[in-house]
């Protein structure tokens, strides 16, 4: 009878504290072939490979825990004593400054604390020659820099970063230190030349890689960020948080099918890995893979019930799938926990306006644009229920909003152009078509509605230019074919007007 990940786990307790090593082996590597990030199982297999004096086996079993569950203190404490007796002394420091982040209580460190002063002490007389051969800072100037990054003391740590750099600018740690600094302070170009040198001096660093590769992505640096978290990779493949920076890098360069892999990997490596099951989901639904974003929302949202955006996206999504109450509760439920979320408001509209309750539709259009002023896509899907609603002069507001905060939306200028050619306007609509036009040369439907203005204004010859353009771009749009049936018929050349209403009839023939 097969037991269960639980069972095999409490047996492999009671073999290790029986002493049986061997049987508790079996069993937690058993576990781990089933659950790679198993936190208790590579924590107690640590333990016992410690215990079997295999100090350099556990520390990558200890890491995997801390990975899986930052927090449980006793998997900080092993994962630093490990640190500690394998000598990795700096490593050990800043795993104690994040110990305290982490929220690990103050006593629970004491012990580690002086067990890291000792071995400095103990190292310090050996390493200062060595340390001197080598033009690195002494053993006590990186203390320093440490305690002063533990106490969150900024200034002093940047200073002390800069004096290494200008005294031993052949060692990594002061650059290092320094690009960490700067991008931590919001100085994100300073921060690329310390930290390429950082790259540069230790080549065999993935972290100094993928630190580099952070910010260069928020320098929408892209390709170079992308390079980056590549090279991490290589040096270091189990490094969950590179493949999930390596994914978002990849949908921002609009390579959703790459972004999926790398978020996969991420997730493969980290189950629970919260964004990456969301940012998942993102890339699936813009793929089109509906089934699976919902799936991914609803993973991210069991790791973490209080997580709005997943919220809000699985509402989105299952509005897309044609779910729409389920849609709606999912909206709702972003909304009743972040109440300011204006990405929920407009999505709930969305779906409200789906489902034919359009007041209540417009109250979530207009709560969005409350929220967020600036909110382009909220403006103008307001605008074109307005507009269907026969509001124009509103809708006319609303499009005008939207191509002030985004002058570059062809869609906004285009439907202005339609409202205000609804209201008589056409002169003004033909600068809104012309502008949606520049910016979206190949905008069939701008070219079609631009000719129905020249054709308003009696400007017969301008309207059957812009009808060939819109059926150069379209060649089956039926109603270019008959307007410029229209139009010919007005300039008198009836032979070339009755070929249009032929091409009309043949694609669509209920035109008439």
């Amino acid at each position: 009878m097969e037991i269960t990940l639980d069972q095999a786990l409490q047996q492999a307790v009671a073999a290790h504290r029986e002493g049986n090593a061997q049987e508790a082996e079996r069993l937690y590597l058993a576990i781990l072939q089933a659950q790679p990030d198993h936190p208790d199982a590579n924590n107690n297999l640590g333990i016992l490979t410690i215990g079997l004096g295999k100090t350099e086996a556990a520390l990558p079993l200890f890491k995997k825990a801390l990975e899986a569950n930052r927090d449980i203190e006793q998997f900080w404490l092993n994962y630093i004593d490990c640190l500690i007796k394998l000598e990795r002394l700096a490593d050990a420091a800043i795993a104690l400054a994040d110990a305290k982040h982490a929220g690990v209580a103050a006593e629970e460190l004491t012990s580690l604390e002086e067990a890291l002063l000792l071995a400095k002490q103990g190292s310090g007389s050996s390493k200062k020659k060595h340390d001197t051969d080598l033009d690195a800072p002494p053993q006590e100037q990186i203390d320093t820099l440490f305690s002063h990054y533990q106490s969150n003391q900024l200034e002093a740590f940047e200073q002390l970063a800069i004096s290494m750099t200008e005294t031993f600018p052949a060692h990594q740690i002061g650059w290092k230190a320094l690009g960490v600094v700067l991008k931590q302070t919001g100085r994100l170009s300073e921060s690329v030349a310390p930290m390429q040198r950082s790259v540069a001096l230790s080549p065999q660093d993935p972290e100094a890689h993928s630190n580099l590769g952070v910010t260069l992505q928020e320098l929408g640096r892209l390709d170079e960020a992308e390079a980056c978290y590549q090279q991490a990779i290589a040096l270091q493949p189990d490094l969950a948080e590179a493949h999930y920076n390596l994914g978002n890098t990849r949908h921002e360069l609009g390579r959703s099918d790459a972004a999926t892999a790398s978020y996969q990997q991420a997730i493969a490596l980290q189950p629970n890995y919260i964004k990456a099951h969301s940012n998942l989901g993102n890339a699936l639904q813009e793929l089109g893979r509906l089934e699976e974003a919902e799936e991914s929302y609803q993973q991210a949202i069991a790791l973490q019930p209080d997580f709005v955006e997943a919220h809000s996206n699985l509402g989105n999504t299952l509005k897309e799938l044609g779910r729409l109450d389920e849609a709606e509760a999912s909206c709702r439920q972003a909304i009743a926990l972040k109440p300011d979320y204006a990405e929920a408001h407009y999505n709930l509209g969305v779906t409200l306006k789906e489902l034919g309750r359009l007041d209540e539709a417009e109250a979530s259009y207009r709560q969005a644009i409350t929220v967020r002023p600036n909110y382009t896509k909220a403006h103008l899907n307001l605008g074109n229920m307005l507009k269907e609603l026969g509001r124009l002069e509103e809708a006319e507001v609303n499009y005008r909003q939207a191509v002030t905060l985004e002058p570059n939306y062809a869609e906004g200028h285009y439907n202005l152009g339609v409202t205000l050619q609804q209201l008589g306007k056409s002169d003004k609509a033909v600068a809104s078509y012309q502008h949606a036009i520049a910016l979206k040369p190949e905008f069939p439907e701008a070219y079609y509605n631009l000719g129905n203005a020249h054709k308003n204004l009696g400007e017969l010859r301008a309207a059957e230019e812009r009808y060939k353009q819109a059926i150069a771009l379209s060649s089956g749009y039926a109603e270019a074919h008959y307007n410029l049936g229209n139009t010919l018929l007005e300039l008198g050349r009836l032979d070339e007007s009755k070929t249009s209403y032929q091409q009309a009839i043949a694609l669509q023939p209920s035109i008439c």
